[in-house]
């Protein structure tokens, strides 16, 4: 890959700075991180975009971005194990001091170590780990005398909870409005993100409906089956699924967890095309087997028990929609053994007992003996992919981590992000009085020479990129000429090699066919 190449003979971090925020004329510009001399890696993220794995995991690209990832606190690496562990669990057990000294100050020097992106990496787990610890919470003080309240107040973790959803939910929306709805779904860690979001903000409304709706007692028994009540505890359950399941994306920073992670993304997405395919044979043969023996379905006495989880089942399973998808989903995994020949001794019955055996018998083999194990062969192939590139693929991983982190859009973790801070009112006063002065014929000439100024450094920059460019290339073409020299240089010592090789062997075979004392030798000298 030439990119990839040009990047390897770059000399010094200067230089790689350089290459890496150069931004294009058809590209959007920070003019004031271009004034603040910012580094916003545009050719970085356009890398990552086109996944260009080649060029991010280039060994002078990664070497810069570790310098960047850890800024000020550049120390850290140089620190035993131990002393990691020690300042990791520091910041991990005081992120909402070091919150509130940023949200004060945030650009002092205690603030701009905060702003470090290894630093707030630390404090938003932190503040991540703080949720899941009020949702396990949430679980331990649940009041045992409102389980039968139809509508139970709100508690005090509650609003905790509803105060990290309203951070984490405000995070997503600017990292939205920044990147733009197509980039942001591109990411599997937002769409994860998205969807746990929306099923806690369901959760709660659906509680404060039940509330305002029920104010009686009553057996949960008693209650409809689509309680509000009900709906938010599954839903909510559902949610803390998810938000564990979250913590997958934190594995991307360790080199013995991130490669694993990685390789259960690419399943993931592999069982997603299996499962078109299944439903697609789950729902023929679902639909073939409730035409033929819903007909005939007449409920008898009353049972304790439904479908497959009978001690003594019969085609009774199959008489409805639901019931028949369930039998034949637990059949795969040996947990619906149907009773198909059931005991008839009307002679009408047999050709539809022996259909439905049929039925049956081409479900398990398509799906038992054929889908599955076509499964394991994807899953497999999957897996040995990534592993044959395991290190290209977690460093791609983990730069596109990284990135995330290196702006100062979402320095704050959830709740604090919420809180204007100082920063952020001066920069709306700052562009409020911008905006009134540039209607004034002094902003007027202010604002061209800010203009002006910004031309000059954008000139200057592209100045730069050029100089270092052609640097760059100067360094390849003598690179690759001198290793085409060295190239030919070994073929013509190896042709002399040769010659002299067959040279010897001639000679030998000419002394054993005794050429010395034919006749013929004045036709053949020897050299």
């Amino acid at each position: 890959m030439f990119a990839k190449d040009l990047l390897a003979q770059a000399r010094n971090s200067r230089e790689l700075e350089v290459i890496l925020n150069h931004t294009s004329s058809d590209e959007p510009l920070d003019k004031r991180g271009l004034l603040e001399e910012r580094m916003n890696l545009s050719r970085l993220k356009l890398a990552i975009k086109y996944n260009q794995k080649e060029f991010v995991s280039q060994s002078n690209c990664q070497q810069f971005l570790n310098t960047v990832w850890f800024g000020q606190m550049s120390g850290y690496r140089r620190k035993p194990t131990c002393k990691k562990i020690m300042t990791v669990l520091t910041v991990g057990m005081f992120w909402p001091v070091l919150s509130l000294c940023y949200l004060i100050a945030p650009k002092s020097q205690f603030g701009r170590i905060i702003h470090t992106p290894f630093m707030k990496f630390i404090i938003h787990g932190a503040s991540y780990f703080t949720f899941l610890l009020l949702l396990n919470l949430y679980s331990l003080v649940y009041n045992e005398d409102k389980k039968n309240t139809m509508g139970p107040a709100l508690e005090r973790i509650d609003y905790l909870l509803i105060l990290w959803i309203i951070g984490m939910i405000w995070s997503d929306i600017k990292r939205l409005w920044y990147e733009g709805l197509e980039d942001f779904l591109e990411e599997s860690r937002n769409q994860l993100s998205f969807v746990m979001n929306s099923l806690y903000l369901a959760t709660f409304a659906l509680k404060v409906v039940a509330h305002n709706k029920f104010h009686d007692f009553a057996d949960r028994k008693d209650w409809d089956a689509f309680h509000p009540t009900l709906v938010a505890e599954g839903l909510f359950a559902f949610a803390n699924v998810l938000s564990y399941l979250r913590l997958f994306f934190m594995y991307t920073t360790s080199s013995i967890l991130g490669p694993l992670q990685i390789s259960m993304g690419q399943m993931l997405q592999d069982f997603g095309k299996f499962l078109g395919m299944f439903l697609l044979v789950l729902f023929s043969f679902t639909i073939g087997l409730t035409q033929l023996y819903d007909k005939d379905y007449t409920p008898k006495e009353q049972k304790d028990c439904v479908g497959i989880f009978c001690e003594q089942q019969s085609n009774d399973t199959f008489h409805s929609f639901i019931g028949t998808c369930f039998a034949l989903f637990w059949y795969i995994f040996s947990l619906a053994h149907v009773a198909i020949f059931v005991t008839r001794f009307s002679y009408g019955e047999e050709l539809q007992s022996f259909v439905g055996a049929v039925i049956v018998g081409t479900y398990n083999v398509v799906v038992v003996i054929v889908l599955t194990k076509l499964l394991v062969a994807m899953l497999h192939k999957s897996f040995q992919l990534i592993a044959n590139h395991e290190d290209k693929e977690w460093k791609f991983a983990r730069a596109k981590l990284w990135l995330s982190y290196f702006d100062d859009k979402c320095t704050l973790p959830p709740p604090f992000n919420i809180i204007p801070s100082p920063k952020t009112i001066c920069y709306m006063i700052s562009s409020l009085s911008k905006w009134i002065c540039s209607h004034t014929s002094k902003g007027k000439v202010k604002r061209q020479n800010s203009l002006k100024e910004w031309r000059n450094l954008k000139q200057k920059r592209d100045e730069n990129y050029q100089k270092v460019m052609c640097c760059l290339v100067h360094r390849y073409l003598t690179s690759m000429r001198q290793k085409m020299q060295s190239t030919d240089q070994a073929t013509v010592e190896n042709l002399n090699e040769l010659r002299q090789d067959l040279s010897k062997f001639r000679n030998e075979i000419r002394d054993l066919l005794g050429f010395r004392t034919s006749k013929y030798a004045m036709f053949y000298p020897r050299n």
